[in-house]
């Protein structure tokens, strides 16, 4: 990490406004967009977190190539059941999931909204953002 580099906290981050993550390859980008669209989805970051929920209706995420779109769409579609299951549960072994468990006061609520975020998963188009510039 150089002197101008940052470290990016994905359950820290204040979600107002437009983000943009570049960093090299092998940083952890897709780890981190996908724990924020879950925080998005549940509205969870205290006072870091957006104004409200977003349904993933709501949502737009750019990538640069048809391989970072399904590696992206693989790991938010994991995380979101992953996170319910463990709504459901109560618990999760996984240090991300446990921290956002920990912000959720109704689970059941959350598992509600994660299982309706697994269906709209299922009916989204993907693609990279050469496909999204172009469709503009």
């Amino acid at each position: 990490m150089t002197d101008t580099a940052e470290s990016l906290d994905p359950l820290r981050l204040p979600l107002r406004g437009e983000r943009l993550i570049e960093a090299s390859a092998g940083t952890g980008k897709t780890f981190t967009i996908a724990a924020l669209y879950l925080r998005l989805l549940l509205g969870l970051g205290g006072e870091s977190a957006y104004s409200r929920a977003i349904s993933v209706e709501e949502l737009l995420v750019v990538t640069f190539t048809e391989a970072a779109t399904e590696e992206l769409r693989g790991r938010i579609r994991s995380n979101i059941h992953e996170l319910r299951i463990a709504c459901l549960r109560g618990e999760s072994d996984n240090p991300l999931y446990s921290a956002l468990l920990a912000e959720i006061d109704d689970k059941d609520d959350a598992a509600k909204t994660l299982l309706l975020a697994e269906r709209q998963m299922a009916r989204r188009r993907y693609s990279p953002s050469t496909a999204f510039a172009n469709g503009c």
